[in-house]
């Protein structure tokens, strides 16, 4: 009679964990599927080696060198426990605590299994010590405190392993041999110093029980905890993007049910699922160069009110839905908005687009999209944005470029040089082999005038048969999609796009990473493909195949120089080795590198359409702390492969007043010096 009601209390208790982590699931991927449509093509082969890299291998988490360490100790042990937790559900319903799967395999297979048991049930202890010790010692920045749901899974995990450790030696004593492991036998002895080998059934029946049945509780609340990213992210993680990473999702503006995002309702399903894929780790948040210098935006913060808004505001909108409510209504509903109730605007626009929070992020997730899309709706819907970047944004309209000058004087930063145009090559019934792509930068700001000045003459050296559009080209619109204006940058691109084809233009190249990821990325969405090619490896090229000869002797002055990694060169394109390359062989010297590089790089600050608008509030500037942490590499040279980045840094030696002692020179200009 007593396992009967042991078999139905245990069933009673499963049945109400698992049925309503069952509901939530349920419940949850239908808020997710409610959200706008979004077509993510799987790639099977690229899905499944995501789960080995990102799942089983948890390859990001090593750039935190022992928070990933523990975390994957922690995770394995999840794994290892897999086992021991189906033998114990078999057990409770039969009433048989002594089954226990791997005895079925042989005595060799058992031990070894129960030395991994152990092994595991330390690790995951002391792993689950080390992130209480972060969170509540270490007072870490990026993790919230108080944490409630992070105090109830550190209790419950560490139960959990307590009464395995608890329970299992016992058995040692119940079966009167040693076992392989260690920890097994140390704690085994310790009940036979204290005389309890005759509660040795009682003592096993104590742990057994008590990580059978608290499991349960695990189950039943982590459903609706951030630890449910165990089951989210990995789903996340299949229906990972595979389109490149400077290509922002396209907006048909004619036919889009919604443009941009301010209700929860307007978020694609894929950033439904992210936000619940979301652990909360903060890895986005201590990369984020916004955050780093005082600003409000916080990328893990996004990401946090998208998941409360799905899961507190998306019942409510389905609700009203199926009540008739029209899709006016819905988006009026001021219950259903992000914008304003859990994310505010000053966040919105203070990101820079660097991409160092998606860079980060172990589950995949891209907060920086989040951002870009409810730029779309304050922009497109409301006509709102900073006053600054509303006359950046007019001047690209009225002007083609966002410093407002004429663009009829887009060609004299070339006086002198004999560029030849598209159009006047054709009027000659010639054809260039490359179009060099200047920029709005390289066209009218003084500074990166020189560089595209360099570019030319580097590319005469090595006879280059090129040309430039002069007058007819226009802003690739880089700034005003990334400010949300997307009406305008596809004006500007179909534009481009119409002159590129006239002139049957087949390969590009441009000192400008802005320009060159949009047309390489961005313009295919709008029929433009092309081979574009930024002048780091253009130029590289040329060097290495003779076409231009190399006097390191001539770049002696240099003495020590040390790069910065562009965001939308480096993080967006992978292009880290090319410049350092070009840089090398045009002085000899070895890049010093800063504190932050490559990967990790810290913002220039301009990215984002930020060059066009003042900071938000902080208590730093981008600019300011990116350049500090360059000059303390002691270089004499810093060098650059952006124009936006250059007048950036220029700046922050400017103000560092080290303008004296340090030259800010992008590659182009390093490699003029040393051509022969």
């Amino acid at each position: 009679m007593t396992e009967i009601f042991t078999i139905i209390g245990y069933a009673i208790l499963f049945a109400l964990s698992f049925g309503f982590a069952a509901r939530t699931i349920f419940n949850n991927w239908k808020y997710v599927k409610a959200g706008q449509p979004e077509e993510i093509k799987v790639n099977t082969k690229e899905s499944l080696k995501d789960m080995l890299v990102y799942v089983i291998l948890q390859k990001k988490l090593y750039k935190k060198p022992l928070r990933g360490i523990f975390h994957v100790l922690i995770m394995y042990g999840f794994l290892t426990f897999g086992l021991h937790t189906l033998s114990q559900f078999i057990g409770a319903f039969s009433a048989n605590p002594d089954f226990y799967i791997p005895s079925y395999f042989g005595h060799t297979i058992e031990s070894v299994y129960d030395l991994s048991l152990d092994t595991f049930s330390v690790l995951v202890f002391i792993g689950i010590l080390y992130f209480a010790f972060r969170r509540y010692v270490q007072k870490a920045y990026e993790l919230d405190r108080p944490s409630g749901q992070s105090l109830l899974i550190i209790v419950l995990l560490s139960f959990l392993m307590i009464m395995t450790l608890v329970g299992e030696p016992a058995k040692v004593i119940l079966q009167n041999s040693e076992s392989m492991s260690p920890i097994r036998n140390i704690i085994a002895g310790f009940y036979r110093s204290m005389g309890w080998e005759d509660h040795a059934r009682i003592i096993y029946l104590i742990g057994w029980w008590g990580h059978a049945i608290f499991v349960l509780p695990f189950v039943f609340v982590i459903r609706k905890l951030k630890h449910a990213h165990l089951f989210w992210s990995v789903i996340n993680l299949w229906y990972a993007k595979r389109n490149p990473k400077g290509e922002i999702k396209f907006l048909d503006t004619e036919n889009a049910p919604v443009w941009g995002a301010s209700c929860v309702q307007d978020f694609s399903w894929k950033k439904n699922l992210e936000a619940l894929s979301c652990i909360e780790c903060g890895r986005c948040t201590l990369e984020c160069p916004a955050n780093l210098t005082g600003k409000k935006l916080n990328p893990k913060n996004i990401m946090i009110s998208l998941k409360h808004g799905l899961i507190d505001k998306m019942p409510l909108y389905l609700k009203e839905k199926e009540a008739g409510k029209s899709a006016e209504d819905l988006t009026a509903n001021a219950e259903l908005k992000i914008i304003d109730n859990l994310t505010s605007r000053e966040e919105i626009w203070a990101c820079t687009t660097c991409y160092a929070c998606v860079e980060a992020c172990p589950v995949g997730n891209n907060q920086m999209e989040a951002v870009l899309e409810m730029r779309r709706s304050v922009v497109l819907n409301e006509g709102s944005m900073p006053t600054e970047l509303q006359s950046a944004l007019e001047n690209i309209e009225n002007q083609s470029n966002p410093w407002g000058l004429g663009s009829h004087k887009r060609e004299e930063w070339a006086d002198g040089l004999d560029v030849p145009t598209m159009a006047s090559l054709k009027e000659k019934g010639e054809s260039a082999d490359v179009l060099f792509w200047v920029g709005c930068a390289g066209a009218f700001d003084d500074r990166s005038k020189k560089i595209a000045r360099s570019v030319v003459n580097l590319l005469k050296k090595a006879g280059i048969n090129f040309a430039i559009l002069g007058n007819e080209e226009q802003c690739t619109g880089d700034s005003a999609r990334r400010a949300g204006n997307e009406y305008l940058y596809q004006m500007m691109a179909q534009g481009n796009i119409e002159t590129f084809n006239k002139y049957n233009v087949k390969e590009i190249i441009t000192f400008c990473p802005h320009c060159f990821n949009t047309i390489k990325n961005e313009y295919p969405q709008l029929g433009g493909k092309y081979k574009v090619l930024h002048h780091s490896r253009y130029l590289l090229n040329l060097v290495e195949k003779g076409k231009l000869t190399i006097d390191t002797e001539k770049t002696k002055e240099l003495e020590q120089i040390t790069y910065h990694d562009s965001c939308y060169l480096g993080r967006y394109q992978g292009n880290f080795d090319k410049p350092r390359d070009l840089i090398n062989k045009a002085t000899g010297l070895t890049v010093v590198e800063p504190s932050s590089c490559k990967t990790t790089s810290l913002c220039c600050g301009a990215g984002g359409a930020q060059m066009w608008k003042e900071e938000e509030k902080g208590n730093e500037r981008i600019n300011t702390k990116r350049t500090a942490q360059l000059l303390k590499t002691n270089s004499k040279t810093i060098a650059s492969a952006c124009p936006f980045c250059l007048t950036m840094i220029s700046d922050g030696v400017k103000e560092a007043q080290k303008e004296e002692n340090v030259k800010t020179l992008d590659i182009a200009e390093i490699l003029e010096m040393a051509v022969k």
